[in-house]
């Protein structure tokens, strides 16, 4: 007899080749019954759902039972051999299966308490013609309280591989393929890269707000969203959901945190970073959301952009609604001038700019950059006590993991990950549907590349849905998916495209394709649209406050005196810090922004006297990746060129980060060993990088590690006493493109030559940022003269056509 140990992770009972799939040869159920499956002992009829919606049956590990299964094979020959069981914490550590082989009896050991809710391999084993059995052998097996008997598989595929179909472009490099597996299973795929910048995903909610007055179909929700310069080619639904308004799991949109509630089981989740780098998430816990006063005093909110309850402190923001939407007197705290999005593990700040209470505390407007502070009845006093208008106010959302502060969308809600690193994920498959054939839609992606997919269901004859398994095995095999969520199935699977529902919803459905879209409160939309930045942009950071919108990382920085000025300054300046420690960062622009030349003045303090504790760096940046992490090594590390200046020595760098390490282009070290104001200019334009330090150009290469990507200043403190660092001081940030398509009909022709000529006005003329000739200014220093005519001319390509 052959004792072999074998406990691993899934292979699916559907297997796929690079060309298509086949089904099992030989399947035995429990529920087959005599002679198929045959018991002797004591087994009990679980009453959770086993192998295809059937049964399973279970008996305590030791005790005198077996559960055989007989297979008749018509030929003989070498068979894998497959177990299906439900995984639990209870179940053997060594279940003993043995196989009466046609060389003898082997007998393997499987670990009940991993992988599971798909087919384990036993391994392959000869057998002969006829009857063959695998019996389940209770005595001989160890561990845990509960021994489980499902189904067996006798054999692999047999069946010839099914062709995969012609995908059809639905949009540039957007591609839509149907697959008609034999089982039946009718799926529908979106492949899509968002690698590519004309495209965005973004989360569409029913009536295109967090406090929907009813839940929306699919095809409604993405007709929503779906606006001038903001195509929405694909749309799949998305969470789980409960009554009213509630959705499973943390939401987040457009870098906002958009909705938290409180789970106490594990909901699965799909997060895309601005890098468009995306992750799964197994579980995030409860948020901790804090309120802090200008008089030091913190409060915990207990609710964020959900309907507030007595004894509650509750935030409303943009995403809300136009209004709070409350019925019932309390308080509610009017803050302006916030500084969105709304990131987790951030400070936002904003200034009180009203109180209102009594009658006047129901259902107040959410000012368009700011949020609503409400005391619901019982927190009157207590949020009274701290609040005054004029007062500045903070808020923060805690969350974990830390890389959550990336998130750009957060689509929670799921009941299942699928695949993980390219394998079937079954650590979280606890629910009952998961073994059972249903309507399903996933997410899947393998670096930037993405696929929505929905997998039709409960339509005899057409198809039957799949199970966990099953569509884990697709998303691998069919699609090469290195990882993927289950998104809510059932009746709410819709997928649309260009506007019409391409797949079968199964709600009402009599027959085949006869069925209505289920409403539900959000949806995954893929988006075309031009994301490039408006340029010119600028920000001299005047006593009023900052100018244009910039992404703070972790707290709002601020507009303060400077001291000494900047040269041309006003005696402002904006302040970069982290006042927790560590970095900071603020970013403009848009991940999509390519060819662009960005400059500010920063001041770069030399402190020696401080070196033996630390340093300071700081830096201007350009074409980052979309995380704006500049030098750090965690989160997912910075991607972006930069210039830099270290204070300890005074050192300045021009080089580029790769997951925060840096290579340095200057082949002789440059030190600056007097604190002083000092301009920094990146130029960018295809592969060509260009870093020039007060106006003399230090380095420039030819790379391409960064296509694309914003643009801002950096900061990041390495003392080992935090009460040393100082923040880093800018100035004069001004950002603009090499375009000179002043029609913008993606040429340089005849017509902007004429434009040119027009704007000529040599360098004793100059405009303002916002003049129509900073078009033709190539050079960034708001004249157009003979200079701007020599960039003008390298890039004329004539007519279009």
């Amino acid at each position: 007899m052959t004792i072999l140990s074998r406990s691993f992770y899934a292979l699916i009972c559907i297997t796929f080749t690079l060309t298509g799939t086949a089904t099992a040869q030989v399947v035995v159920d429990n529920d087959d019954g005599a002679p198929a499956y045959v018991e002797t002992g004591s087994w009990t009829t679980s009453s959770s759902t086993g192998y295809d919606g059937s049964t399973y049956r279970f008996a305590s590990p030791g005790s005198a039972a077996t559960a055989t299964w007989t297979a008749n094979i018509s030929e003989a020959g070498d068979y894998e051999l497959f177990v299906w069981y439900i995984a639990s914490s209870n179940r053997p550590t060594a279940a003993r299966y043995d196989i009466a082989a046609a060389d003898g009896t082997h007998t393997v050991y499987v670990n009940q308490q991993q992988g599971g809710y798909a087919w384990e391999s036993l391994g392959t084993f000869t057998l002969s013609a006829g009857n063959n059995t695998i019996t389940l052998d209770a005595a001989g097996s160890t561990g845990g309280t509960a021994v489980i008997a499902d189904a067996v598989r006798f054999g692999d595929s047999t069946d010839p591989p099914i062709d995969p179909p012609t995908p059809v472009e639905v949009a540039p490099g957007v591609f839509h393929s149907t697959w008609e597996l034999p089982t039946p299973q009718v799926l529908h795929v979106v492949e899509f890269d968002l690698a590519d910048k004309r495209y965005d995903l973004q989360m569409g909610l029913a009536h295109g707000k967090r406090n929907f007055p009813a839940k929306q179909i699919t095809s409604q929700i993405a007709e929503e969203y779906d606006t001038a310069g903001n195509n929405v080619v694909a749309a799949i639904n998305a969470s789980h959901f409960g009554s009213d308004i509630y959705i499973f799991g943390t939401q987040a949109n457009n870098g906002n945190l958009i909705g938290l509630p409180t789970l106490s089981w594990a909901m699965e989740g799909y997060v895309l970073q601005e890098s468009n780098s995306a992750f799964a998430i197994s579980y995030i816990p409860g948020a901790d959301t804090v309120v802090r006063f200008a008089d030091g005093a913190e409060l915990p909110a207990d609710t964020f952009n959900y309907t507030c309850e007595s004894g509650n402190l509750a935030i409303w923001t943009t995403d809300w609604n136009s209004s709070t939407g409350s019925t019932a007197q309390g308080v509610e705290v009017i803050v302006e001038n916030v500084n969105y999005p709304w990131r987790a593990n951030k400070w936002m700040t904003g200034r009180i700019t009203d109180i209102r209470t009594g009658t006047a505390s129901i259902d107040n407007p959410i000012p368009a950059n700011g949020f609503v502070l409400g005391a619901c009845s019982g927190m009157e006093s207590a949020l009274l006590s701290h609040v005054s208008i004029g007062d500045e106010i903070n808020a923060r959302i805690t969350l974990s993991p830390a890389e959550l502060n990336n998130a750009k969308v957060i689509c929670a809600g799921a009941s299942g990950q699928l695949v993980k690193d390219g394998e079937p994920y079954t650590e979280n498959w606890t629910y009952d549907h998961a073994p059972v054939r249903h309507p399903r839609t996933a997410l899947a992606w393998s670096g930037t590349k993405h696929w929505f997919v929905t997998c039709d269901g409960r339509q005899s004859g057409y198809s039957v849905g799949m199970t966990y398994a099953e569509l884990a095995d697709f998303l691998i095999d069919a699609l090469g998916a290195d990882y993927a969520i289950n998104l809510d199935g059932g009746g709410s699977t819709t997928m649309v495209i260009n506007d019409d529902v391409v797949n079968c919803p199964s709600d009402g459905a009599s027959s085949p394709c006869t069925g209505n879209e289920r409403p539900v409160p959000n949806a995954m939309l893929l988006i075309e649209r031009d994301r490039e930045s408006s340029m010119p942009v600028a920000d001299e950071f005047p006593s009023t406050g900052r100018e244009i919108h910039w992404d703070d990382k972790f707290s709002a920085n601020p507009v303060a005196p400077a001291d000494p000025s900047s040269p041309s300054g006003d005696g402002y300046s904006v302040l970069v810090s982290n006042p927790e420690g560590g970095m900071e960062t603020i970013a403009t622009g848009t991940i999509a922004d390519q060819n662009y030349t960005v400059s500010a003045d920063i001041y770069c303090e030399y402190r020696p006297e401080v070196a033996a504790d630390g340093y300071e760096r700081l830096g201007l940046f350009a074409r980052d990746s979309g995380d704006a992490l500049f030098d750090s090594t965690t989160l997912g590390g910075g991607n972006c060129y930069a210039i830099t200046c270290d204070s300890n020595d005074g050192r300045l760098r021009a080089g580029k980060f790769i997951n925060g390490v840096f290579t340095d282009f200057l082949t002789t070290p440059i030190y600056a060993t007097t604190s002083a104001w000092r301009s920094f200019k990146l130029h960018c334009q295809d592969s060509q990088i260009s870093f020039f330090i007060d106006d003399v150009e230090v380095a420039s290469v030819n790379d391409d590690t960064h296509p694309y990507g914003r643009m801002g200043i950096a900061y990041h403190e390495y003392f080992v006493n935090d009460a040393n660092a100082k923040g880093t001081r800018a100035d004069n940030f001004y950002a603009f493109s090499w375009d000179f398509d002043y029609n913008d009909d993606g040429c340089v022709d005849n017509s902007d030559y004429a434009a040119f000529g027009y704007c000529l006005q040599g360098p004793d003329m100059t405009f303002t940022v916002n003049h129509f000739c900073t078009v033709m200014d190539g050079d960034g220093d708001l004249d157009v003269d003979l200079a701007d005519f020599a960039i003008f001319q390298y890039l004329f390509t004539g007519d279009c056509n």
